[in-house]
């Protein structure tokens, strides 16, 4: 494979935000060949190689092997199930390299951890039926990991607004108390009363 920094168009002291913008600009002009169906082909592998650049330029700057979604010829090969750089830097914070990386990975190789961390980038951007659908996914794909229903679990309490529990006791709680008392001294007040005297 050529240098991924001169694919890019960047020089290797480029910021990350210097690479993205020049990903993004060459994806875009590569993306209108294939609609316009010029040169469609060529286009297509004009976007591996793109993307595979830009894929060993985010794993080196994270401290992965730039060479890691490459196999023997440089065409793209993402690992079996190996996605630990892509958590890293899901970690990081670097939600959208993450999802460059995610996304440039084809279809046909998407496995259920795939799904599982494209998820949990949808999960921190705040992107909750889309992490949902995701997370359902990677259950689906693989039932009996642990951690695929915990983060599923876990979105659909917190979709649901799951976060209160029914107490076993039947008490009631001091905001419940303090809730029912405001509304009743609102309905009194609409009725010329006041239930709770402030002065």
């Amino acid at each position: 494979m050529n240098d991924p920094f001169s694919i890019l168009g960047v020089s290797q002291n480029a910021t990350d935000e210097q690479i993205r913008e020049a990903y993004r600009l060459q994806a875009r002009r590569i993306q209108q060949q294939i609609d316009s169906g010029v040169n469609v082909p060529q286009a297509q592998q004009s976007m591996q190689e793109l993307d595979a650049a830009y894929d060993a330029v985010i794993l080196s700057r994270s401290g992965g092997a730039s060479g890691a979604y490459y196999n023997a010829s440089g065409a793209y090969s993402a690992p079996s199930s190996d996605y630990s750089d892509i958590r890293r830097t899901i970690r990081s914070g670097r939600l959208d390299d993450a999802q460059t990386i995610l996304d440039g990975i084809p279809e046909a190789q998407r496995n259920a951890e795939w799904y599982f961390l494209k998820g949990c980038v949808q999960q921190r951007k705040g992107w909750l039926e889309e992490a949902a659908g995701n997370f359902s996914a990677a259950c689906r794909l693989d039932p009996n990991n642990a951690e695929y229903k915990a983060a599923y679990e876990d979105m659909q309490n917190s979709r649901s607004g799951g976060y209160r529990t029914q107490r076993s006791g039947g008490g009631l709680s001091a905001c419940d108390v303090c809730s029912g008392l405001l509304c009743a001294d609102c309905c009194c007040e609409c009725m010329g009363g006041d239930l709770i005297r402030c002065c």
